[in-house]
């Protein structure tokens, strides 16, 4: 429970709910496109920054105070954010957000190598990152109806209530959570591999194995890459997308943007259990192909219906990577260097993450709107998915 709500703090309140406050940020601050991309991406360039430092810091600090110092960054970066009027200011307090996201969820997801044995990680993961789809719930209904108040706008109260959610979910984590189920005389879940699990350390050709290992952590990485680039597009835009270009009005985006994120909530749960009993590659190749698919409906623009059966199939499958990449590290690097080796492939979603809603500002500036950035996003899927497919094959060469 304690790792769900730090995902919902890190990144269901710190990332996602800023396609809900976008519109209103870019209306009242004058922002263009090309702005409301850059500052999506100086979060992520935050988020870029910490975690490539994470794969020494992780190990040094442990989850517990790597999540509680992450909270901690978003929760006074909101405030001061709340409190900014100059897009330089908003974007300098975004940044810091960013090394507070990295840290808190590459910490709260690390936990699963920990607390589960492999038959159940990615389930465990997935239950965690349900966090996110709850952020989603908890913004898409509350943002719409937040008024003028206080001597602030609607978007500034938002940002600062937030802030001050972030500093008591970091209270909670300093307290009460653990980082290894030992700590408390417990023993990880699931199906124990008992002592044979790890024999493949031992013998001839342990450089060999060392060394496919690690290329197959860059394989991860780079499937992590281009989920990073389409999946924070289509979360950063798409609100915008519908009230833009597809006129839906603030408070109908806001109650389809909280039904994404109620279905989102056992995205990582449903392809996490594809995972666990067909393989990493399998669930992320299903994945990859939902969300292909999500993204052609809405790059076609052929109405309503289709808009809607796009966010339907986006939150059914929009935070399954993240669980089933962390469960695969875990298996591949055993469970001590667990959040280091996450860590390390997090660097390649964070280079994503900044791409993919920069990229899409810039285009959207130049052709008007987002349908370009959609098509594109269908066909950095196709490549991910040719990716899965190998990756299985490079697994099932190795056990050979």
């Amino acid at each position: 429970m304690l790792a769900v709500l730090i995902v919902f703090g890190s990144i269901g309140l710190a990332r996602f709910a800023f396609g809900m406050l976008l519109p209103s940020m870019a209306a009242d601050l004058g922002l263009s496109y090309e702005q409301q991309g850059f500052l999506s991406a100086a979060y992520f360039i935050g988020y870029l920054v910490i975690v490539g430092i994470l794969p020494w810091l992780a190990p040094a600090l442990g989850s517990r105070k790597l999540c509680s110092l992450g909270l901690a960054l978003i929760g006074f970066s909101l405030l001061a954010m709340s409190a900014g009027r100059s897009y330089e200011f908003i974007a300098a307090s975004y940044f810091i957000t960013g090394l507070g996201s990295g840290a808190g969820l590459v910490g709260a997801l690390s936990l699963a190598s920990f607390w589960f044995h492999p038959s159940h990680r990615a389930r465990g993961a997935g239950v965690a990152v349900a966090g996110a789809g709850i952020g989603m719930v908890f913004s898409g209904f509350l943002v719409p109806r937040v008024e003028s108040g206080l001597g602030g706008e609607p978007w500034q109260l938002v940002w600062a209530g937030f802030g001050f959610i972030e500093i008591f979910l970091c209270l909670l984590a300093a307290w009460f959570l653990r980082s290894r189920p030992s700590e408390l005389g417990l023993t990880p879940y699931g199906d124990d591999p008992g002592p044979m699990a790890n024999s493949r350390a031992a013998g001839p050709g342990l450089a060999d194995r060392r060394a496919a290992t690690w290329w197959r952590m860059l394989h991860l990485g780079a499937i992590y890459l281009l989920f990073g680039v389409t999946c924070l597009t289509y979360a950063t835009f798409i609100v915008t997308t519908m009230v833009d270009h597809l006129h839906v009005s603030d408070q109908e985006a806001g109650f389809l943007w909280a039904c994404v994120g109620g279905l989102s909530i056992f995205s990582g749960a449903i392809f996490g259990l594809v995972a666990d009993r067909f393989g990493h590659h399998i669930g992320m190749l299903s994945a990859f192909f939902v969300q292909a698919v999500a993204y052609g409906l809405v790059a076609t623009q052929l109405g309503s219906w289709a808009m809607y059966s796009s966010l339907l199939l986006f939150g059914l499958s929009a935070w399954s990577l993240p669980p089933i990449i962390a469960a695969a590290v875990g298996d591949y690097l055993g469970a001590e260097r667990a959040a280091g080796g996450f860590a390390a492939v997090t660097i390649m979603f964070a280079i994503g993450q900044v791409l993919g809603p920069a990229g899409a500002g810039v285009l959207a500036g130049i052709t008007g709107d987002f349908g370009i950035s959609y098509g594109i996003a269908v066909g950095l899927n196709t490549l991910a998915m040719l990716l899965c497919v190998l990756l299985g094959r490079s697994v099932r060469r190795q056990r050979a």
